[in-house]
């Protein structure tokens, strides 16, 4: 389904206007500019994607008529509409075809988000706080699953305009001065990959299910 539908399935339920939804709906499924197949799905659309959503929108959004709407049930109502139910992020993971340049360290070992920072701080200048987030962002996803196929989510060129859409475009310093945050971005998925993949590098190693394309229609929801 586009957004748009999304948004008017929330307002049938909710209350309001589609427009007071639009904004939610179309953060998951911005990621179908990254790849125009169902597999792109698997960036945002599990439950830790939800909560994501949250961080991003508020814990409510105010719809036309002034009722408060929890961020995290319109994100669910999306996963339940593209996917029948809410996946977690590791089960989009199964059976994936792992490449070869992907690192072999656990979710538990590989780099630390507080080394990273260190690194681009004698690089870039700075101390190593102003860069600790960000870091710890693009690190937040060995949460989500076991293994190193976590860096699927965010360790991709994709993820590298994410990071500047959240952070802003610059990293300030505290001598007055400023990195760009995609720079940054950049430097990280370099060291921990040897590489900047395209998000659809690791789309495609997906192994494609039922359950990741079996959207709601428009009709079956009552809308048209």
């Amino acid at each position: 389904m586009h957004p748009y539908d999304h948004a008017r399935s929330s307002a049938k339920i909710h209350g309001g206007v589609w427009s007071d939804y639009y904004a939610v709906h179309a953060w998951f499924d911005a990621t179908k500019a990254v790849q125009c197949r169902f597999t792109h799905r698997a960036l945002r659309h599990h439950i830790e994607g939800v909560a994501v959503a949250v961080s991003i929108f508020g814990p409510s959004i105010a719809n036309r008529d002034g009722v408060k709407v929890a961020t995290e049930q319109l994100g669910m109502q999306h996963l339940e509409e593209d996917c029948t139910y809410p996946p977690e992020a590791t089960v989009w993971l199964i059976d994936f075809d792992a490449p070869e340049w992907l690192p072999t360290w656990s979710s538990t070992s590989g780099p630390d988000s507080a080394e990273l920072a260190n690194a681009s701080a004698a690089r870039f200048g700075g101390d190593s706080s102003a860069y600790l987030e960000l870091h710890a962002w693009f690190m937040e996803t060995r949460n989500w699953s076991d293994g190193p196929e976590h860096l699927l989510f965010r360790h991709h060129a994709f993820g590298i305009f994410e990071a500047e859409a959240r952070f802003g475009p610059v990293i300030a310093l505290d001598n007055g001065k400023a990195v760009p945050t995609r720079v940054v971005a950049e430097r990280h998925v370099q060291t921990v990959l040897g590489r900047v993949p395209s998000a659809t590098d690791f789309l495609r190693r997906i192994k494609g299910e039922r359950w990741m394309l079996q959207a709601t229609s428009p009709r079956k929801l009552g809308l048209d």
